[in-house]
């Protein structure tokens, strides 16, 4: 899984890049934790929280990912199969930020203002924000909608 902004498409990756550069100038640190998935990852993702550890450290570990534990089966990370239902991740247009501490990311209870603060400079930026979902909030998501 990428986490590298030239893997984007180019109007993404420079919307991405005015975003990030704003957060820096309002004092905000964050990371980008994915980018580009391939369909493996996508797939592996989607299997999260839906299947059984095993397997779905199969599909990880087919991919390039590593392995999980049990812990970290319990929830559903995205709605998107891959196949059926793409995720923008797929195809570049598509970014998880999450809020850094210490130099690592940290995803923080969805109260932290700090997601706010995220958003504001990828929604001016032209994205869509997954915090914004009704049906499943995906803080961390942005999506390119500009131009």
């Amino acid at each position: 899984m990428s986490i590298k902004l030239t893997d984007l498409k180019p109007k993404a990756q420079a919307a991405a890049e005015k975003a990030l550069e704003d957060l820096v100038l309002r004092g905000i640190k964050c990371r980008v934790t994915s980018t580009l998935r391939t369909l493996a990852e996508q797939v592996a993702l989607f299997a999260q929280g839906r299947s059984e550890l095993e397997a779905v450290n199969s599909l990880r570990v087919k991919a390039g990912m590593y392995k999980l534990v049990a812990k970290d089966n319990l929830k559903t990370v995205t709605n998107c199969d891959g196949i059926k239902f793409k995720s923008n991740h797929q195809t570049g247009m598509a970014l998880d930020v999450v809020p850094e501490e210490n130099g690592r990311p940290v995803w923080p209870s969805l109260a932290d203002p700090r997601w706010k603060e995220i958003a504001k400079s990828f929604k001016a930026q032209g994205f869509a924000w997954g915090g914004d979902w009704a049906k499943f909030p995906d803080y961390p998501h942005y999506e390119y909608k500009g131009e």
